[in-house]
Formats: C-alpha cells, structure tokens, sequence
C-alpha cells in the first residue's frame, strides 16, 4: 500500500511538471483589488497581477507539498515517540527475564547445598 501511494505522488508530481511545461509561455491576468474610481480623471481604475500560469502552478505544488508535511509531522514524531517507549519497554522486560533467571539459577544452587547438607546428614 506504501508504494502505491508513492507511485500515485511521483505520478501526481510528474503531471504537474506537465502542466507547468505546457504553459510556461502563458500569462494570467488577474484583478487584485476591487474598483477605484478616480473622481479627476472620471476613470475607473482596477489593480491587476499578469502572473505567469507555470510560475503559480509551482507555488500552488510547493505550498501543497510544504502543507502535507506541516501536517503529517505530528503523526510521525508520535510514532517515534511509540516505538521508543516500545524498545524501552522491550529493554525492561529483557532486564526482568536475565534477573528472574538469575533468581531460578541461584535457588537452584542452594537446593543443591541444602540436599547435599541433608545426605551429609543423613549418612552420618
């Protein structure tokens, strides 16, 4: 599933190099700001941007991607948060099981002194 969404983002950002080679020669010409009347000249006035289509769908590509990864960071520092406090975790139990067989291998030993005490006891 991983490589299928990289292979769909690769493919997604391949279409928009595309896109943006197709129009690299062309302008946009966009109001920015509303009316103005200018009472002197009797002329209306508007405020306008000749933007260039390749220009702005690269913008709008690296807003997007800057985006994506402003969101999704959150999720990946909390799931290294996770897998730390697993490998803590799985450290804990390691020390846990090394002591407990320690334990077992200690009392063994002093079964073993306590029954050779007892049949040296018990032959006198």
């Amino acid at each position: 599933m991983r490589k299928l969404m990289q292979i769909m983002a690769y493919l997604a950002i391949l279409g928009v190099m595309f896109i943006v080679i197709l129009n690299a020669r062309e302008s946009l010409t966009i109001q920015v700001w509303g009316p103005r009347y200018d009472v002197a000249a009797q002329m209306t006035y508007h405020m306008t941007k000749t933007l260039n289509v390749a220009f702005y769908t690269i913008c709008i590509l690296i807003a997007g991607l800057f985006a994506g990864v402003a969101l999704t960071l959150p999720f990946y520092f909390a799931e290294l948060d996770k897998i730390a406090a697993y490998k803590r975790e799985l450290e804990r139990r390691d020390v846990k099981s090394d002591t407990s067989t320690s334990k077992v291998r200690v009392l063994e030993a002093k079964v073993q002194v306590l029954e050779k005490a007892l049949r040296d006891a018990l032959g006198r």
